[in-house]
């Protein structure tokens, strides 16, 4: 029910808002301007997300998704996820940091899995962090289990939004989420994605100060 009627309103307002440019160039109304293209190109990008995540969640909910556990060296992997984004990062005039325990860490999980999780909690960190802020990525190993943390000085979860974030598009910043240019269930992939790799996923959040995420992973046997 419920999550029926979400999927739709998602879907309706990227094609609403498609097939209105669309009507408009038909009739002249709206200009055929490389401006109007972009804004077409834009929401058939959105609808095109959504959808992609639409099938990924239903894939690792459904036990389809395909799980492939392999050691990883904590600090080449994670240097990797870092060099990816950082150009996204300096065009906001945001710093992404890494830091690593001395020694090597090595962690059993999906790389291509962690990776996709990683890059959507960096871009939310992104997203919700002034420019001049920073975005913490860190990896320690503890009690044979690896930690893997995200943490932003953002503008932070209030505490009424916080115990309901990894559910299905659910949105603490309703008006603005949407324009940010989530699809509404990145979090819920990237925990869904999380336990099937037998990983764990917490999160901790004060309004105005910023965002953890805490990543706890089997360490590898050495």
């Amino acid at each position: 029910g419920e999550m029926m009627a979400n999927i739709v309103h998602e879907l309706r307002t990227p094609l609403t808002s498609c097939s209105g440019y669309m009507e408009g160039l038909v009739d002249g109304v709206v200009p055929a301007s490389d401006d109007t293209y972009m804004l077409v190109h834009r929401e058939a990008g959105r609808l095109s997300r959504l959808v992609d995540d639409l099938q990924r969640l239903s894939r690792v909910e459904s036990g389809k998704e395909k799980i492939d556990l392999i050691d990883i060296p904590a600090t080449p992997f994670l240097e990797r996820v870092v060099r990816r984004l950082e150009p996204q990062f300096r065009e906001k005039g945001v710093e992404l940091e890494l830091l690593t325990a001395p020694g090597p860490i090595t962690f059993v999980a999906d790389e291509d899995k962690l990776d996709q999780v990683l890059l959507n909690l960096l871009d939310n960190g992104l997203r919700y962090t002034a420019s001049g802020g920073t975005v913490r990525l860190s990896a320690e190993g503890k009690d044979g289990r690896v930690e893997i943390t995200i943490k932003d000085d953002g503008i932070g979860i209030s505490p009424d939004d916080l115990p309901h974030i990894f559910e299905r598009f659910y949105r603490a910043d309703k008006s603005r989420s949407r324009e940010r240019g989530g699809t509404g269930i990145g979090l819920t992939i990237a925990k869904r994605y999380i336990e099937a790799l037998g990983g764990d996923i917490k999160v901790e959040s004060r309004q105005g100060e910023g965002t953890i995420f805490t990543l706890t992973f089997p360490a590898a046997s050495s």
